[in-house]
């Protein structure tokens, strides 16, 4: 396994638009998961779990998608940090939102302060495959907070495609 301060080196020479995809690489090498088979799903598989991964430039996390119900692991490029959030917090700080980030469903697509989040933040990289394990294992104990995701989720797509042929129909009357 590569030094991990080579590795964060490569993750700091990228972008905005590539640097997702580093920390993701990083989360992998260093606890042996693979990637996801598809992003809408989540970013790495770890011992059977799916885990989302994102990377951080500052303390506003964005894009945060509660309604995947996935354990959140954040790289935090300025400081070397990690943070390991399980999924039924996630969605626990999500749900005080009054609405999201880029819709007005915040279980979607939210922001996250890492400055609130510091409980999970690990002291020791060494930590984060077996930290990550654990937070989609706690999570799996919430069984009915995991369906009302995929209620909402449901819920969602149906008005989203309700919504495209309302405005399709009066597009085509042109009234």
């Amino acid at each position: 396994m590569p030094a991990l301060d080579s590795i964060v080196h490569l993750v700091s020479e990228y972008g905005i638009s590539g640097g997702g995809r580093e920390a993701e690489h990083l989360f992998q090498r260093l606890t042996g998961a693979t990637p996801a088979v598809s992003a809408s799903k989540g970013d790495a598989v770890l011992d059977g779990h799916l885990v989302e991964v994102k990377q951080a430039s500052s303390n506003t996390l964005n894009q945060v998608r509660a309604v995947k119900f996935l354990p959140l692991v954040v790289y935090h490029r300025p400081s070397g940090s990690w943070y390991v959030i399980p999924a039924h917090e996630v969605v626990r700080r999500v749900a005080e939102k009054q609405r999201g980030q880029h819709t007005e469903i915040a279980f979607e697509c939210a922001t996250l302060s890492l400055a609130t989040l510091t409980e999970f933040r690990l002291s020791d990289p060494d930590e984060l495959r077996e930290r990550t394990v654990a937070a989609a294992e706690e999570s799996a104990q919430f069984v009915a907070l995991k369906a009302e995701m995929k209620r909402v989720l449901e819920e969602a797509q149906q008005l989203a495609l309700d919504s495209r042929s309302r405005v399709r129909g009066v597009l085509a009357r042109r009234d």
